[in-house]
C-alpha cells in the first residue's frame, strides 16, 4: 500500500493525508463511568439519514457500555474538508462515513485501520467473507477490506407508469441500451409533450455511462492493479453520450434540473418527466414524494464487460493514537452496521443494497423495484470497467467533470469541454502521485 508523504506545501487535495502525523487525536475516549464514547460523522440525508440515526439509537440501547454520537457533516466533500481541520486540531472522530470516491484517498492517508485487524468488544473479528463479492472488490486493496460498506447504491431508471402508457410504451419492456433509453424519452415527449427524462447533473453519471459501455474511466486498469495515472473522459462512446444529452436538453426532451438531486426527484414526483435516472438510494424518498404508480428499470448496459459501478458509502475506523478499548468499540459498531439484520432493514426501507451475502440470501417478499436492483447487482460483472475508477484524486476529477457537464448542457462544445476536464483531472492525478512518492 502506498502512503502519502508529509513534505512540502499542502494542496486541498492532499491536506488531510499529509497532516496526519503532526496531530494526534485524544486517543482514549472512555467516559468517567467506563463507557466508551464514539463520534461518528455521517453524510447521508433524507430517508437514509432517518434510518441511520435510528440504527445508531438502537445500537446504543443494546450496548450500554458504548455510546455512538452520530453527527451530520454535510456532503461527503464537506465531511472530508472538516476532517482536514480535525486532523490539524487533533479533534478527530472515531468513525467516518466516507463516500465511495474518497476510498483510495482515505486509504492512502494512513489514518484508518482495516476492520479485519481489530477485535470487537465481544472478541469477534469482522467477517469479510460475508460481504457481497462485487461490493467487497470495490473496497479491497492488497487483498484487504479497507472499510465496511454499509450503504451501497446502483444506478436505476425510475418511470412514471401512466406517462409511459399514454405514450404507448410498455413499462414491462425496459430499454436494452442507453440509445434505446434516450429514444424512449424522445417518444414520450413526442406523444405527450411532457419531458421524457430528467436527471441531476452529477459526475457519477459520467462514470456510470462509461462503465455501461465497458470502458475504463482511468488508466491503467481503473487503478485496480496500480495507482491510476490518467483519467479517460474523451473516448468516442463517452463523447457520443454527452452529445446526445446536450441534444435532449436543447429539444426539451430532457428536463434540466441542475446539480440538485432533490430537484430532479421533485420534478419526477410532480409528473414533469416520465423517466428519472437516479441512484437506488432514492427509493425511500420517491415513495414519500410521488402519489402515482412508478417502477424501476436497471440502467442499460451496452457491453459484455460493462456493468454498474457501486456507489454509496462505507464506514472507516480512525486509528490515530486510539486506545485498544476505543478501537474495539468502533469494531463492535461497524460489525453491527454490516450485520444481515441491519443490512436487510437498510435495503427494505431505503433502496441501498444489502452488503451482506447472508442478508441477500434471506430476502423474500421484495417489491418489483427492489427485485430490479437485486437482479442488477447479481448480473454485474466482476470486470475492470464495473470496478470503477480508483484514484486518490477522484474528487478533483469529479469537480472537473461536474463543471464540464454543466457547460455541455448549456451548449458548450462537447469534445473540447471534456478534453479540458480530462486535462484538469490528469493534472490533479499527477499532483497526487507526486505526494505518494
Amino acid at each position: 500500500m502506498h502512503k502519502l508523504t508529509r513534505a512540502g506545501t499542502l494542496s486541498a487535495s492532499v491536506a488531510v493525508s499529509l497532516a496526519l502525523a503532526g496531530c494526534a487525536g485524544d486517543g482514549d475516549e472512555a467516559a468517567t463511568d467506563g463507557r466508551i464514547d464514539l463520534d461518528f460523522w455521517y453524510s447521508v440525508s433524507g430517508v437514509p439519514a432517518d434510518i441511520l440515526t435510528e440504527l445508531v439509537d438502537d445500537f446504543n440501547e443494546a450496548h450500554p457500555d458504548i455510546s455512538v454520537n452520530a453527527v451530520y457533516q454535510g456532503s461527503y466533500s464537506e465531511s472530508m474538508s472538516k476532517l482536514t481541520n480535525a486532523v490539524q486540531s487533533g479533534d478527530l472522530p472515531q468513525l467516518v462515513q466516507g463516500g465511495d470516491t474518497f476510498s483510495t484517498y482515505l486509504q492512502d492517508t494512513g489514518l484508518t485501520i482495516a476492520p479485519g485487524e481489530v477485535t470487537a468488544s465481544d472478541g469477534t473479528v469482522f467477517d469479510e467473507d460475508d460481504v457481497v463479492p462485487v461490493i467487497a472488490s470495490y473496497y479491497t486493496s492488497d487483498d484487504v477490506l479497507t472499510s465496511v460498506p454499509i450503504m451501497v447504491s446502483q444506478p436505476v431508471v425510475l418511470y412514471n407508469q401512466a406517462l409511459l402508457e399514454s405514450a404507448g410504451i410498455d413499462p414491462a419492456s425496459p430499454p436494452a441500451s442507453l440509445s434505446e433509453l434516450f429514444s424512449t424519452a424522445e417518444s414520450v415527449h413526442a406523444q405527450t409533450g411532457t419531458a421524457g427524462l430528467t436527471k441531476f447533473l452529477d459526475p457519477w453519471w459520467a462514470e456510470q455511462f462509461t462503465a455501461a459501455e465497458g470502458l475504463q474511466y482511468c488508466t491503467p486498469d481503473n487503478g485496480t492493479a496500480a495507482p491510476a495515472s490518467a483519467f479517460s473522459y474523451t473516448a468516442a462512446p463517452q463523447v457520443a453520450v454527452w452529445e446526445k444529452i446536450q441534444e435532449l436538453v436543447s429539444s426539451g426532451v430532457m428536463l434540466n434540473t441542475g446539480t440538485d438531486g432533490s430537484a430532479s426527484l421533485n420534478a419526477f414526483a410532480a409528473g414533469e418527466a416520465a423517466l428519472m435516472i437516479q441512484s437506488s438510494r432514492i427509493f425511500g424518498d420517491a415513495e414519500r414524494a410521488a402519489d402515482f404508480e412508478f417502477g424501476a428499470w436497471p440502467l442499460p448496459v451496452g457491453s459484455a464487460d460493462g456493468g454498474a459501478v457501486p456507489g454509496g458509502n462505507s464506514v472507516w475506523m480512525i486509528d490515530d493514537d486510539q486506545s485498544d478499548e476505543t478501537l474495539a468499540a468502533s469494531a463492535t459498531f461497524v460489525q453491527y452496521m454490516a450485520s444481515p439484520e441491519v443490512q436487510t432493514k437498510i435495503f427494505l426501507e431505503s433502496g441501498y443494497l444489502p452488503t451482506s451475502t447472508t442478508a441477500l440470501e434471506s430476502l423474500d417478499d421484495v417489491s418489483d423495484m427492489q427485485q430490479v436492483v437485486l437482479d442488477q447487482l447479481a448480473g454485474t460483472t466482476d470486470s475492470v470497467p464495473s470496478a470503477g475508477c480508483h484514484s486518490g484524486a477522484m474528487n478533483e476529477g469529479r469537480d472537473a467533470v461536474r463543471s464540464a457537464i454543466e457547460g455541455i448542457v448549456g451548449g458548450a462544445d462537447v469534445t473540447a469541454t471534456l478534453k479540458d476536464a480530462e486535462e484538469r483531472g490528469n493534472a490533479a492525478i499527477q499532483h497526487y502521485l507526486d505526494r505518494l512518492g
